[in-house]
């Protein structure tokens, strides 16, 4: 009876080893099925990302992603906080706010690029320069770029966040109560920029142009799904570059297909890439992402300005904040 009772415990002991084996491999297997989910909101840079998903370069690549859409850059940087989204495309701002603000470790794994004069700050007519928002009622996304860039445009003209009534919201609100005649000045980028100054009841007083090379748009993905799921994350950023040379060869396609989405014509959408916006390509991923590149000035300078400013508070997360191995690898091949 007792080697009876042998048997059955060491035969149940074989089935639970089994089912446990078996639910690990299904695990994994969910797991690596699972969609790299990637936040974006309107910016011409974040859009050779919905550009790869629409020419196939995902699947191509053979990897799922589902691209899921904001209409704020704190929006889309709110939701890669609380863990709705794996990676995010945003400025090197919300990358150490989300740092900052919570216990996720975004990591940049690709540059895409830098804004040249497309971040602006939009007046009424009466308002003749950057001097002139003292006192004026500016729409602006708080906790994100917005704020940075209004911060840097005051600063310009010796004025500081003090001397205006800032108004949270996001973009897509912002062009409506500026329309109303409910603001006077708006801190904002492509696509809403170019629908205000093309009805011509706004103009530009302060742009990046003012500040070369400050503001740098990047994509950003959770530092253990860059290790998980590194192979992955290496076809994503494959497809992405795919989709950039794909625009170089097939601009009128491309710039069709990128326009539509943010309800501007393509010869706009052009204009943007060639006025404003700096776009990045594989090649200068090293000058960028190696050590001591030209993002760790950015990224030490940003944190610097952001801290003065009370946007971000806590303790120095800027350890790891980039990785470069992603773009060496491409390098090799």
């Amino acid at each position: 009876m007792a080697r009876s009772s042998f048997r059955i415990s060491l035969s149940a002991v074989i089935i639970l080893l089994i089912l446990g084996a078996l639910a690990i491999y299904f695990s994994s297997a969910l797991k690596a099925s699972t969609p790299l989910r990637v936040g974006i909101n309107p910016w011409p840079g974040y859009e050779f990302l919905y550009l790869a998903q629409e020419k196939g370069f995902y699947r191509e690549e053979g990897v799922e992603v589902r691209l899921v859409e904001f209409n704020s850059l704190s929006d889309c940087r709110r939701a890669y906080e609380r863990g709705q989204i794996d990676a995010m495309g945003s400025t090197v701002i919300e990358v150490l706010q989300a740092r900052d603000q919570s216990s996720r470790s975004p990591q940049v794994v690709q540059v895409v690029d830098y804004s040249c004069g497309a971040d602006v700050i939009l007046a009424k007519p009466d308002i003749a320069n950057g001097k002139g928002l003292k006192g004026a009622r500016v729409g602006v996304e708080m906790a994100s770029l917005g704020v940075y860039i209004l911060a840097r445009g005051l600063e310009k003209n010796g004025l500081s966040l003090a001397d205006v009534k800032a108004i949270s919201m996001d973009q897509l609100s912002m062009e409506e109560a500026f329309r109303k005649g409910e603001l006077d000045a708006v801190v904002t980028y492509p696509p809403t920029s170019i629908k205000l100054l093309r009805d011509r009841k706004a103009h530009a007083v302060f742009s990046t142009s003012e500040i070369m090379g400050e503001v740098v748009d990047v994509i950003a993905v959770e530092e253990e799904l860059s290790t998980r799921r590194h192979g992955d994350v290496a076809k994503f950023l494959r497809a992405f570059q795919r989709a950039f040379v794909y625009s170089q060869q097939n601009p009128t396609d491309a710039y069709k297909i990128m326009a539509a989405r943010e309800g501007i014509t393509p010869a706009e959408f052009a204009e943007a890439l060639t006025d404003g916006v700096k776009i990045l390509s594989v090649s200068d991923q090293a000058g960028y992402l190696q050590s001591g590149g030209k993002l760790t000035a950015v990224i030490n300078d940003s944190d610097r300005i952001l801290r003065h400013d009370g946007q971000i508070k806590g303790s120095d997360r800027r350890t790891g904040i980039t990785n470069p191995s992603f773009f060496q690898e491409e390098a090799k091949k």
